[in-house]
């Protein structure tokens, strides 16, 4: 989604390299992700998709968008304000929890802040002050590596599968990092 948005909104060019290693990423995350599976887009999993899709759709803009941005005010202070305004467009929702409750075990709590913290706040931040020097477009195609790795922890902690789509989907994700990283 970030190629194309930049394509309309910062009028980035997509060189034939960097156009190739987009492609390659994408394959890779696809046979990465399904394993090589068919996937079942019945009822019961298109609403599922649907809100997927919507947030791929949201996440490509927020980074598009905020390149300007970024270049301008610096990544510490883009990040902050998308922190400050999530949170407070999130804070009418906790009411519609169906069981609101914060009475969490110490380790959940442990959990709750290491997920804000590092993985909220930390990836906002690396990601914003990466865009500092690098496309949306260069940006897109690294961040695939985060799939590389929530994959690796799968199999690791939960002995989840990895086959020869899922060793394939890797290579080309990283060949497309290559790609895109050394296109002119």
């Amino acid at each position: 989604m970030i190629p194309i948005l930049s394509l309309f909104y910062v009028h980035e060019k997509m060189e034939i390299r960097r156009g190739a290693g987009v492609l390659s990423g994408f394959i890779g995350i696809v046979l990465l992700v399904t394993r090589g599976q068919t996937v079942d887009l019945g009822s019961s999993e298109l609403l599922g998709d649907i809100l997927i899709l919507a947030t791929a759709v949201t996440i490509a803009l927020v980074f598009v968008l905020s390149k300007d941005i970024v270049e301008q005010k610096g990544g510490r202070a883009v990040t902050g304000g998308i922190i400050l305004v999530t949170t407070v467009l999130l804070l009418p929702t906790v009411g519609f929890d169906r069981n609101p409750s914060i009475e969490f075990a110490a380790v959940a709590w442990l959990y709750v802040v290491f997920l804000a913290v590092f993985a909220t706040v930390g990836a906002y931040y690396f990601f914003m002050k990466g865009l500092e020097s690098v496309s949306p477009t260069v940006s897109s195609i690294i961040l695939p590596i985060e799939v590389m790795v929530a994959v690796a922890l799968s199999v690791i902690i939960f002995s989840d599968p990895f086959n020869l789509y899922s060793g394939t989907g890797a290579f080309l994700i990283i060949a497309g990092v290559v790609l895109v990283s050394t296109a002119a």
